[in-house]
């Protein structure tokens, strides 16, 4: 009897002991898989963290290239007005020394002027295009771009004015209700142009008075 119970101990021991071995390594095996699900989904979410990082610092060196080529384009622009009033300075100089060599001798005298521009249209003159007095100016003649300028009274009809910056000798044609002193309105055919020139002092040189 003993011997049988032994018996069927042993056998029973050598059934279960290999099925909770393989229970175990089973379970281990899970814990495991787990674990290194774990990990896995870990490092997916650190790489998707890096990503989402590495986007956000392209994107902001992306705004900041943006920004530093404004900031050049600003600055290049920036010289480029100041090298062009640079040389459009050192021009006018050079007009005026050229009109002081040229008439030094020759003008009754020179001021420092204050130089406006006007059109023949209604902006400058009341008139429109349909006006029998269009362009006509306060002396008779038609106004010409490039002889025609109005100045005060003092400066009788056909005196001929010289201009810094200008190449063209200028006749006094027109009058203005505000162009008084030292005050000279330059003719412009096109408004815009008038209105670009706008208010500049100017060296002005009085050539020559009209006979009579």
């Amino acid at each position: 009897m003993k011997k049988s119970l032994k018996k069927t101990l042993l056998c029973t021991a050598l059934v279960v002991t290999p099925i909770v071995y393989t229970y175990n390594v089973k379970q281990d095996l899970h814990k495991e898989l787990n674990n290194l699900k774990t990990q896995n989904r870990k490092q997916q979410e650190i790489i998707k963290q890096f990503e989402r990082e590495q986007t956000s610092m392209k994107d902001e060196l992306r705004e900041l290239e943006i920004k530093i080529q404004e900031s050049e384009d600003r600055l290049r622009q920036r010289f480029d007005r100041e090298i062009e009033g640079v040389e459009e300075q050192i021009k006018r100089i050079k007009q005026a020394n050229q009109i002081r060599e040229k008439y030094k001798n020759n003008y009754i005298y020179s001021f420092e002027g204050i130089v406006t521009a006007y059109s023949p249209y209604e902006e400058s003159t009341g008139k429109s295009s349909d006006d029998p007095d269009f362009k006509v100016t306060a002396s008779g003649t038609i106004a010409t771009q490039g002889r025609t300028i109005a100045m005060d009274q003092r400066f009788p009809f056909g005196t001929l004015v010289k201009i810094e910056g200008f190449n063209e000798v200028f006749r006094v044609e027109d009058r203005g209700f505000k162009i008084k002193g030292n005050r000279v309105d330059v003719y412009f055919e096109d408004v815009d142009d008038a209105v670009k020139f706008g208010k500049q002092k100017r060296k002005i040189y009085i050539i020559k008075f009209p006979k009579g």
